[in-house]
């Protein structure tokens, strides 16, 4: 068979037929493949090809300097790109076969419907209200309605807690179950009501196909930043409405033709509200700002869209100089997503959510329970607490009142010995330690040392945070039957004042992205880039959160 040469107009034909008839006299890579179909994989920048095409001979060199002479010529004369040229004369000749012969059906009615709710979902002022109307909405029914069976779920765990508590023996193992595994894995598990609900409507807007449009509208927005338009999907993927990942959002940045363009878009992804970021944001609003919950959250993802486009553009401006590549999309029709279709993806995104709780997380638990365990108190300093107890009860005998009022007493006096008995334990112990090591540098940002603890873990997984801080302050409890929530736990700590909270806020969504991102990041770019990603992203966070803690202080709060 003979293949089908198709003409791309005056500007691109005459370097494929150079780069064809040098592909061919050289015999360049034409025992597998056309010289034709190299030449025009050559001004698609294929990847691929021209990765191969570089171990195979010096002549690539000599083709990449001939597409970057075209591709310099049609973005001066024409504002585009090679590939866009290829694509339109694609479609073009695909028409032409179509209108020659093929009878096809077409749904003008879906695609009119389409083009008048687009006209108020996408217009110039009018959309961007209905996005951020649309984001708010998200939040409010996930807080509003997922706060319920997130009671049931965190009152199951509870009470799963003290009967471990109540039946098991004191010691090691019971503490390990009660406030590594329980409490831990719990911690995490007790948002699940919330993510499934974020994430079905996410999954809703998705089969919609809302989230095109979304892309559309802040196509303006991005080339403001120096970001390409193709980076909002990987800013979505990553959570630019929460509940993505950044795994594969950095995946996805292949797509972006400019190398610049794509290692910002890369490097400024994770600073999105992940859904293991959420589960974190999602205990710490419930804690801080239960009446207010879905404002905060909807601020904070708009922290985090402004706080990566402008770090994109800082970029755009010193290391990845460059200009913008044009963006061209194609919106498909709206289509009315089916119960079963957002039920199966909710599920499988859900799940994931489950088993990283139940394998991942528990591991990293249990290790961080181990951490903030051993080493133990010295013998010398259980004995001393064991000997205030010991005199506190003997002195009740004589305290005036009834009966139930020392008992009472009795009780206060003996939790807060247990406290002080917890708390000097979790400071002795290794992740204590580690902790009082960097509190000189944390405490410019106000960070409560559980939060040290937990920043530490989150790096291996964000979720982490949850479970360390359950961990932490499940171990330090004055009653490890004290069926408290956690969030009940933290908004209790007077160590946590406003300014420290919205020190913590920030960081989290700055600070280093996960161990898995780091690695992908590595594999997408290289060592530099994947080191600059910790730590830039760690100096910038801790740099935000020391300003905002120490003038949130002078300020009063």
């Amino acid at each position: 068979w003979t293949p089908v040469n198709i003409s791309y107009g005056h500007d691109l034909d005459p370097a494929i037929d150079k780069m064809t008839a040098m592909i061919a006299e050289s015999e360049f890579m034409t025992d597998r493949y056309d010289p034709h179909w190299l030449a025009v994989k050559y001004l698609e920048e294929d990847e691929i090809v021209i990765k191969n095409g570089r171990l195979a001979g010096e002549l690539s060199a000599k083709l990449e300097a001939i597409v970057k002479n075209v591709s310099d010529h049609v973005n001066k004369t024409l504002n585009t790109y090679p590939e866009a040229i290829l694509a339109d004369y694609r479609y073009g000749f695909i028409n032409s076969i179509l209108k020659q012969g093929v009878i096809s059906r077409e749904d003008n009615l879906r695609f009119d419907i389409s083009d008048k709710i687009d006209n108020v979902l996408t217009q110039k002022f009018l959309g961007p209200v209905i996005m951020f109307a649309v984001m708010y909405a998200m939040f409010y029914v996930t807080f509003t309605f997922g706060a319920y069976p997130q009671g049931w779920v965190e009152d199951g765990f509870a009470w799963l807690s003290s009967t471990v508590a109540m039946i098991l023996p004191d010691g090691l193992l019971k503490s390990m179950l009660v406030s590594g595994v329980i409490d831990g894995v719990g911690a995490v598990m007790g948002f699940t009501p919330l993510i499934l609900i974020m994430f079905a409507m996410l999954v809703f807007l998705e089969d919609l196909g809302y989230m095109a449009r979304v892309a559309y509208m802040v196509d303006r927005v991005f080339r403001m930043f120096g970001l390409h338009g193709m980076s909002i999907m990987p800013f979505i993927m990553a959570g630019g409405l929460p509940g993505g990942c950044a795994v594969p959002a950095v995946m996805t940045c292949r797509t972006l033709r400019s190398p610049k363009e794509r290692i910002a878009t890369i490097l400024t992804a994770p600073f999105m509200i992940c859904g293991a970021k959420a589960t974190a944001y999602i205990m710490l609003v419930s804690a801080f700002y239960p009446e207010s919950a879905t404002s905060v959250m909807f601020f904070l993802v708009i922290i985090s869209w402004v706080l990566a486009l402008c770090v994109g553009r800082l970029l755009r401006w010193t290391a990845l100089r460059g200009e913008s590549t044009p963006f061209v999309m194609e919106l498909p029709p709206y289509r009315l997503p089916t119960l079963h279709g957002v039920a199966i993806h909710t599920w499988d995104r859900v799940w994931q959510y489950i088993k990283k709780a139940g394998t991942v997380i528990l591991a990293i638990s249990i290790l961080m329970w181990a951490l903030m365990t051993f080493p133990q108190l010295p013998a010398e300093r259980v004995a001393s607490y064991e000997a205030q107890r010991t005199q506190v009860t003997a002195e009740s005998k004589s305290w005036a009142g009834s009966d139930e009022l020392r008992q009472s007493k009795l009780g206060k006096k003996l939790s807060g010995i247990s406290y002080a008995e917890g708390e000097e334990g979790l400071k002795t112990s290794y992740a204590g330690r580690m902790s009082e090591a960097i509190s000189p540098v944390t405490d410019y940002a106000g960070f409560p040392w559980q939060a040290n603890i937990s920043f530490i873990g989150a790096f291996a997984a964000k979720e982490v945070f949850v479970s360390t801080m359950s961990t932490a302050y499940s171990l330090g409890d004055e009653d490890p039957e004290n069926a408290t929530s956690l969030s009940e736990k933290i908004a209790a700590d007077p160590e946590w004042t406003p300014a420290a909270i919205w020190s913590v806020f920030i960081f989290m969504l700055v600070y280093v992205p996960c161990m898995v991102t780091v690695a992908v990041i590595v594999r997408e770019t290289n060592w530099k880039w994947g080191l600059f990603s910790v730590f830039g992203s760690l100096g910038f966070g801790y740099s935000l959160s020391v300003l905002i803690y120490q003038v949130g202080t002078l300020l009063g709060y």
